[in-house]
C-alpha cells in the first residue's frame, strides 16, 4: 500500500483528545457509540492520507531523465539505457525532459533522443547531471538516473543530498558497467627531481581485464618509453590479468625537464585506445657540490670516488680547513664529515656546520668511525644538536667494567715551559681520570722517560690505596729525563692484557719523539694488544711531539688521536677518553643491518642486498629521527630527520675499514652512498621564482609567484609561458598579474600525457626562467576494474535512498530481439472505500445513540 499524503496520518493521534472534550463538555455518550464514532473519524482521516494498492503511478509533477552515455558502459549498454530514457519519456509525456550526460551534459532533442550535440563520453559525472536536473526543477518534482553509477568526477550523493532539500524524489535504473577486454597503463613514475649523472629508476604499471568472454590467459603486447622524441626503451611484454610493473635504470643526462611518455601496442584484447599511454615528467637540474671533510688524509678517498662516478661532485678538505662563515660555505649544496672528531673543529666551525643545515637549508651527513659521534665527543656540542642521534649509547642489561692505563711522559720537556708546564697538566689529566671511574672499576699509571715507574699499579678503584691517595701518588711523580716510547708501551700494554676486565683502554700522552722509531716493532706490540681486546688512544702534546707515530699507532689500537696544541688541554682530552672508555659506545661484531622503515635512502635496496658490517658507534636516536636500519640489538644504524631547513643524516659504521670492510668492494656502493648524500640536499625547485600547475576541470591552472630579493612580491613584470605538449608542438602566451607578486593563466590541455612548461619573467632589464613539468591525466573512464566486479550498484542505492526514491527494474543490455517493458498493473485507490467505511460507521453510531440496539448508558 501507497501513501500519497502520509503527513496526514498524524492526525490519528488527536482522536483521544476529541474523546476527552465531548466528555469535558457533558457530552454523554455511550461507550460503543464513542468507539463507532472515532472509527469513522479515523476512516476519514485515512481517506485524506490518499492509499492505493499496486504499483504507483507515473508522478503528476515534471520529470527529468538523466540517460548515461560514458564509454564504461560500451555501445550495448548505452544503446540499452537510450531505450529505456525513450520507454519513460513516452510515458510521461511532454512533462518529461531527458538530459543525456558524459563527462557533461546536454539535453536530448524531441522524440528518439535524437541529439544534437552528443556528451564527451571521456567521463561519468553524475553529479553534474544532478545539479543540471535540479536547476530543472525548482519547485520539486521527480528524476529518473539511468547509469551504471561509475563515478568518475565530482561528488553525486552531495548532489543528492541537495535535491533533496529542494524537493525532489530521484529514482535509479542501473546498467553493469561493460566488461570489456581492455589493457591500459595505469601509471609511470620516476623521481620528481634529479640531478645530472644520477641513476633513477621508471615504472610503468599496466593493467590488463580479459572480459568474460575472452580467456583469461596471457596477452603478447609492446612497450615503448619515450623522452620527447628520444626513444629510451622497447620491449615485447607478456601481460598477465591484473596488474604488472616493469621497471628499468636510466640515467640522467643534461638540465632540463624529462618529458617520459609510455606507449602500449596489442593487436587483439584491447578496447580503448585512449588508456595505452601515460606519462610522466621529472626536473633535472645541475650536479650538486658537496664538501667532504675528513678526520685524517685520505680518509673520503673512495667516497669521493664512488660519488663521482654517481655524478656527484665534491671538494676535499681536511678539518682544520674548514670554513666558520656560512658565506664561505654558500658554493656547497651538501657536507660530508666523515669519521671527525669534535676536537679537530672549533666552536665557531661546529656552528657553522649547524647553521648551514638549520638556516642555509643544505644537507649533512655524518659519518661513523673511531673518532666520530660519542668516540669524537660530539656529546653537548653543535653537532650533536644538528644530528638525528643523540651521544648516549642505548641502555644495556649490565653496564661493562673497565680497565684504564695511562701512560705519561715524565721526560725532561715535559717541564720546560713557562708558566704552567705540561708535565703539570698530564699529572692533573691524570687525576681527573681516577674521578671519572667507578667503583668496579680499574687503573694504572704508569710514567716513562728512557725507562719506566709503575706511579699506580693496576688495582681496584675503592680497593687498596682510595683515590686521595692514587691522586697524592700522581701529584709526587717525579721529572725524567729521555723518551723511549717503545719501552712504555711494551711494559704497560701486556700488564693491561692481565686486567679482568671486559673493556681495556690504554691512553699515551707524550710531546717528545721516542729514542727508536721501528715502525714494525711498534706495529706487532699494538696489534698483538689489540688481539687481546685492547684499545689505544693516544695524545701528541706540542709541536715537538712525533704527531705521524701518535696518530699511526692509535690507527693501529682503534683508538683516537689527539693533539693539545696547549697544556691546558690535556685535562680535557685525558678526561674525555676515560669517559669514552667508561661510556664504552663500540659494538664491534659481525652484524647484518635489518630496515626499521622504508625510506628514500634505501630505494632499490633490500636489507639482504647489504654487505655484512663489523661493528658501529652506538647511539641513541631522537624522537623525531627516521631510523632507517638498525642493528641486531635495535641500535641506529642509519637515521635521518629534518633540522630547520635542512636534513642531516648520520651513518654510524663508517665508509670503510675497520667496521665496513666489505661494502667498497659491493656494486651498491656507489648508488647507497649518492642517495644517501642526495638525500639531504636541498629542493631545487625552490627560488624568487615558482610556477605551479594545479588539475582543474578541462585542464590545469598556471600558477607563477614571484618575490624580489628583499622578500617583497615582484609586481608588473612581463611574464611569458612556453608549452610543449605531448606531440612536441608548442603554444606560447603571456601570462597576466592576478594578485601582488601573483600571475595566473588558466590552461585547456587538449590531450593526456606529459606537458613542459618555461615560464620567463622579465622586469627592468632582468630575466629569469624556470622549467617545470605536468602530467595531465588518462581519464578515470578508462581505467580498468582492478577485481572486475560491479563498481556503481552501492552508490545508486544511496542516491535513491537520500531522496526518498526508489530503484527501477535492472536494465538489460539490449540482444538482437529488442526486448519488451513487462506490463504494470494500474494502482487501486483506497480512498472511496475508507469514505463509504466512515458514511456507514456515522451511520451506526446515529442508531447506536437512538438505542435502536442497546440501551443507552446510564
Amino acid at each position: 500500500m501507497i501513501l500519497r499524503n502520509p503527513q496526514l496520518i498524524w492526525l490519528l493521534l488527536l482522536l483521544p483528545t476529541f474523546a476527552l472534550l465531548w466528555r469535558w463538555r457533558g457530552v454523554r455518550v455511550a461507550l460503543p457509540a464513542l468507539l463507532l464514532r472515532m472509527g469513522a473519524v479515523a476512516a476519514l482521516v485515512l481517506a485524506m492520507a490518499d492509499p492505493s494498492l499496486g504499483a504507483e503511478p507515473p508522478p503528476a509533477g515534471p520529470l527529468v531523465i538523466l540517460v548515461d552515455q560514458s564509454d564504461s558502459l560500451g555501445d550495448a549498454g548505452r544503446a540499452a539505457l537510450r531505450a529505456e530514457a525513450a520507454r519513460l519519456a513516452a510515458e510521461a509525456g511532454p512533462r518529461a525532459r531527458t538530459l543525456a550526460f558524459g563527462a557533461d551534459v546536454v539535453a536530448d532533442g524531441p522524440e528518439e533522443l535524437a541529439v544534437p550535440q552528443a556528451p564527451d563520453p571521456a567521463g561519468s559525472d553524475l553529479a553534474a547531471a544532478l545539479r543540471a536536473a535540479r536547476a530543472l526543477l525548482p519547485g520539486g518534482g521527480r528524476v529518473a538516473l539511468l547509469s551504471d553509477g561509475v563515478q568518475t568526477t565530482g561528488d553525486a550523493l552531495a548532489e543528492a543530498r541537495l535535491a533533496a532539500a529542494a524537493g525532489i524524489i530521484i529514482d535509479v535504473g542501473s546498467a553493469d558497467a561493460a566488461a570489456l577486454p581492455d589493457a591500459a597503463i595505469t601509471a609511470v613514475s620516476a623521481p620528481r627531481l634529479l640531478r645530472s649523472g644520477e641513476e633513477f629508476p621508471i615504472t610503468i604499471a599496466v593493467r590488463y581485464a580479459p572480459g568474460p568472454d575472452s580467456l583469461a590467459g596471457e596477452l603478447a603486447a609492446r612497450l615503448r618509453l619515450w623522452d620527447g622524441a628520444q626513444l629510451l626503451g622497447d620491449q615485447q611484454v607478456v601481460l598477465s590479468p591484473g596488474d604488472d610493473r616493469f621497471t628499468s635504470q636510466h640515467t640522467a643526462g643534461e638540465p632540463g625537464v624529462l618529458q617520459l611518455r609510455a606507449e602500449l601496442t596489442m593487436t587483439s584484447g584491447d578496447t580503448f585506445a585512449a588508456n595505452n599511454s601515460g606519462g610522466a615528467t621529472a626536473i633535472i637540474t645541475p650536479p650538486p657540490n658537496v664538501l667532504l671533510v675528513t678526520g685524517r688524509p685520505g680518509d673520503g678517498a673512495d667516497l669521493a670516488a664512488a660519488l663521482a662516478r654517481q655524478g656527484v661532485q665534491t671538494s676535499q678538505i681536511d678539518a682544520a680547513r674548514l670554513p666558520s662563515r656560512l658565506s664561505d660555505l654558500a658554493p656547497y649544496d651538501g657536507m660530508v664529515l666523515v669519521d671527525v672528531p669534535a676536537a679537530a673543529l672549533s666552536l665557531d666551525q661546529m656552528a657553522g656546520v649547524r647553521e648551514f643545515v638549520r638556516s642555509d637549508g643544505r644537507g649533512l651527513v655524518a659519518v661513523g668511525g673511531r673518532n666520530s659521534f660519542t668516540l669524537g665527543a660530539y656529546k653537548d656540542t653543535p653537532l650533536e644538536d644538528v644530528l638525528p642521534v643523540i651521544m648516549d649509547p642505548p641502555p644495556r642489561p649490565q653496564r661493562t667494567n673497565i680497565a684504564l692505563l695511562l701512560i705519561v711522559d715524565r721526560s725532561a720537556s715535559m717541564t720546560a715551559a713557562l708558566g704552567v708546564s705540561k708535565f703539570a697538566m698530564a699529572k692533573e689529566a691524570a687525576q681527573l681520570a681516577t674521578d671519572s671511574l667507578q667503583a668496579d672499576d680499574r687503573i694504572g699509571i704508569l710514567g716513562f722517560d728512557t725507562d719506566t715507574l709503575w706511579v699506580v699499579p693496576f688495582q681496584q678503584i675503592g680497593v687498596g690505596l682510595s683515590v686521595a691517595q692514587i691522586q697524592e701518588q700522581i701529584a709526587n711523580l717525579p721529572a725524567g729525563g729521555g723518551t723511549d716510547i717503545e719501552l712504555a708501551l711494551s711494559v704497560g700494554l701486556p700488564a693491561l692484557a692481565q686486567q679482568p676486565s671486559e673493556v681495556r683502554h690504554a691512553v699515551l700522552l707524550t710531546d717528545g719523539r721516542s729514542f727508536s722509531n721501528n715502525f714494525g716493532s711498534y706495529q706487532r706490540l699494538v696489534e698483538t694488544a689489540r688481539a687481546q681486546k685492547i684499545t689505544l688512544s693516544t695524545i701528541a702534546i706540542g709541536e715537538d711531539s712525533d704527531t705521524a707515530l701518535l696518530d699511526q699507532l692509535a690507527q693501529w689500537g682503534g683508538g683516537r688521536y689527539y693533539y693539545a696544541g696547549r697544556p691546558e688541554d690535556i685535562p680535557r682530552l685525558t678526561l674525555l677518553e676515560s669517559e669514552i672508555a667508561r661510556a664504552d659506545p663500540v659494538v664491534e661484531e659481525p652484524l647484518q643491518a635489518s630496515l626499521a622503515e622504508a625510506h628514500p635512502i634505501m630505494r632499490g635496496f633490500a636489507p639482504a642486498d647489504l654487505p655484512e658490517l663489523g661493528g658501529y658507534v652506538a647511539v641513541t636516536e631522537r624522537d623525531s629521527a627516521d631510523v632507517v636500519l638498525r642493528s641486531p640489538e635495535g641500535d641506529p644504524l642509519l637515521a635521518a630527520w629534518q633540522y630547520g631547513l635542512g636534513r642531516a643524516v648520520a651513518w654510524m659504521p663508517g665508509t670503510g675499514a675497520p667496521w665496513a670492510s666489505q661494502w667498497p668492494g659491493w656494486d651498491g656502493y656507489d648508488r647507497f652512498w649518492a642517495q644517501m648524500v642526495r638525500y639531504t640536499l636541498p629542493d631545487p625547485d625552490s627560488g624568487p621564482l615558482q610556477v605551479r600547475l594545479a588539475q582543474q576541470d578541462g585542464g590545469a591552472r598556471l600558477t607563477v609567484a614571484a618575490i624580489q630579493a628583499g622578500g617583497d612580491p615582484l609586481n608588473l613584470a612581463t611574464v611569458n609561458a612556453r608549452v610543449t605538449l605531448p606531440d612536441g608542438t608548442e603554444r606560447s602566451f603571456d601570462v597576466r598579474q592576478t594578485a601582488p607578486g601573483r600571475y595566473t593563466q588558466d590552461l585547456s590541455l587538449p590531450a593526456s600525457g606529459a606537458y613542459v612548461v618555461s615560464v620567463v619573467l622579465q622586469r627592468d632589464g632582468q630575466r629569469q626562467q624556470r622549467d617545470v613539468g605536468y602530467v595531465n591525466p588518462v581519464p578515470a573512464e578508462y581505467t580498468p576494474p582492478a577485481d572486475g566486479g560491479p563498481r556503481g550498484a552501492a552508490l545508486l542505492q544511496a542516491i535513491a535512498g537520500a531522496t526518498g526514491g526508489s530503484a527501477l527494474d535492472q536494465i538489460a543490455t539490449p540482444t538482437d530481439a529488442p526486448t519488451q517493458a513487462a506490463p504494470v498493473a494500474p494502482a487501486t485507490d483506497l480512498w472511496p472505500w475508507l469514505i463509504g467505511l466512515a458514511l456507514g460507521l456515522w451511520v451506526l453510531e446515529i442508531a447506536v445513540r437512538r438505542g435502536l440496539f442497546i440501551r443507552r448508558w446510564p
